[in-house]
């Protein structure tokens, strides 16, 4: 029987887009990812979540556009239990309101060809970038996988 994982709540928690035109990049899905939870996600992670959440209607996903999305009742969930909670508010709230959509749905879903290891190195160009303006620590760049 499968569950739903603190991945998936993490994946859902860090897709801000609204729809295909205004929808968030994979690059920055894993810099909202990195901000709320200190820790860059994996593509196992992503590409495991990312069928699920689409099965029961909580986001829209365009691979090969690059854009991901809130669909209005993910929007919808968010809002509701993320109601009065800070940034970090999701590993409370969200993970339980998966758990009552019921058991989730795998599917064989996946990225193109080298584009996670793509958005991984330019959220890891624009943090540096951000962080050399910012006077900060300079970052190392990711490992090659």
């Amino acid at each position: 029987m499968a569950t739903w994982t603190w991945s998936d709540a993490w994946v859902f928690s860090s897709i801000r887009g609204t729809g295909p035109d205004d929808g968030d990049r994979l690059s920055e899905i894993i810099m909202t990812a990195d901000t709320i939870n200190h820790v860059v996600l994996t593509e196992a992670e992503f590409a495991r979540a990312v069928p699920r959440l689409l099965a029961v209607g909580l986001i829209g996903a365009d691979a090969e556009a690059d854009r991901y999305w809130l669909t209005e009742t993910g929007r919808a969930l968010y809002r509701q239990r993320m109601r009065r909670r800070g940034l970090f508010g999701w590993m409370d709230a969200i993970p339980p309101a998966l758990g009552r959509l019921g058991e989730p749905q795998d599917s064989a879903w996946s990225l193109p060809a080298g584009a996670f290891d793509q958005a991984v190195g330019e959220y890891f160009k624009q943090a540096k970038q951000t962080l050399k303006r910012l006077g900060g620590p300079t970052v190392q760049d990711p490992p090659v996988s």
